[in-house]
């Protein structure tokens, strides 16, 4: 297998390491510098020239950004949390390491990830949905990142699944109301907590939004474990707006594993049956049968991993990129 390095740039992290053998190995990690893109880029190559001076040069680089990337050229068209927008970010990190640099979307890396990671790798029909700050998506469909015509599809955030939802969002405003994004984010999740708050100011949600202000997730989950009627219940609309949008992927894909990731999926005892259930209903049964619907297993490290990769299959591919 080629020599590669996996980066993973998020909103408050750059991580970085040497995949061996599907693992990461020598990772590093570093706050995110945000003070624009020519600190951040600096950032990034701070990280690279760090692993490499433990696992040595690398014959290629894979790149996971919360972006939408032009896949063929490595332009970043918009960006989520850092500063990137514009950038030619495969060009210019080409030149700045002298190796062929492939870009992706970070969730697509991370779904590569785990189409390694299931019970009898490799998946060859995959489909990721990260329940962060927001909601993204990843497809992997014969063992390749599924793109659309440019890269920038599988943004399954965005599929709507309520058409009758409304919200204060102004025309072309983004996640529209309605979507699973609007649903099942964070951001979604503490909106909703905090309406129900409002609502019913004697409940444990209520006496949440009194004491702190607001409903996080992570409070809310912390009180449906302690068996709050009132927050087990805004797990259970999450996980019931969840299960439509997974069928909607499964009809759609057919793939062998839909895996749920992000930071939300640390609650998935919370709402992962629920969106089972949920699915099962509207998914086209002989679909279901063929699906696994499960939490994601690689963590924090898949989009690190991902992106080496995601490195492996595209220096294999075009071997003369530059």
């Amino acid at each position: 297998m080629a020599s590669v390095l996996g980066v993973d740039v998020g909103g408050t992290k750059v991580a970085a390491a040497a995949l061996e053998d599907g693992r990461a190995c020598h990772a590093v990690e570093h706050p995110t510098a945000l003070g624009g893109p020519e600190e951040l880029l600096e950032g990034i190559e701070a990280a690279v020239k760090e692993v490499t001076a433990r696992a040595g040069e690398p014959d290629a680089i894979g790149i996971g950004v919360p972006s939408q990337v032009e896949f063929a050229t490595g332009t970043v068209l918009s960006s989520v949390n850092v500063p990137l927008a514009g950038l030619a970010l495969r060009e210019e990190l080409g030149s700045r390491f002298g190796v062929p640099v492939f870009v992706d979307n970070d969730a697509n890396c991370a779904g590569l990830a785990e189409a390694r990671l299931v019970p009898d790798p490799p998946a060859r029909h995959l489909v990721m949905i990260t329940l962060g700050t927001g909601v993204g998506g990843g497809v992997v469909i014969e063992g390749r990142i599924f793109r659309g015509a440019t890269g920038l599809g599988a943004e399954l955030g965005h599929v709507v699944i309520d058409a009758g939802a409304r919200g204060e969002q102004e025309d072309g405003d983004f996640p529209r109301p309605g979507s699973l994004e609007w649903f099942c984010s964070g951001t979604g999740l503490e909106r909703e907590g905090t309406e129900r708050a409002r609502r019913d100011p004697e409940s444990g949600l209520g006496r949440l939004l009194s004491k702190k202000g607001r409903v996080s997730g992570r409070d809310a989950a912390a009180l449906a474990r302690e068996g709050d009627a009132a927050a087990l219940e805004l797990f259970g609309w999450l996980g019931r707006h969840l299960g439509v949008g997974v069928a909607g992927a499964v009809n759609t894909f057919e793939p062998e594993y839909v895996v749920i990731g992000g930071g939300l999926s640390r609650s998935a005892d919370l709402f992962l049956d629920t969106a089972r259930a949920e699915a099962r209903r509207w998914a086209l049964p002989a679909l279901w049968e063929r699906t696994s619907l499960r939490p994601a297993a690689g963590g924090a490290g898949a989009g690190v991993i991902g992106a080496g990769l995601l490195a492996v299959q595209e220096l294999a591919r075009t071997p003369d990129s530059s």
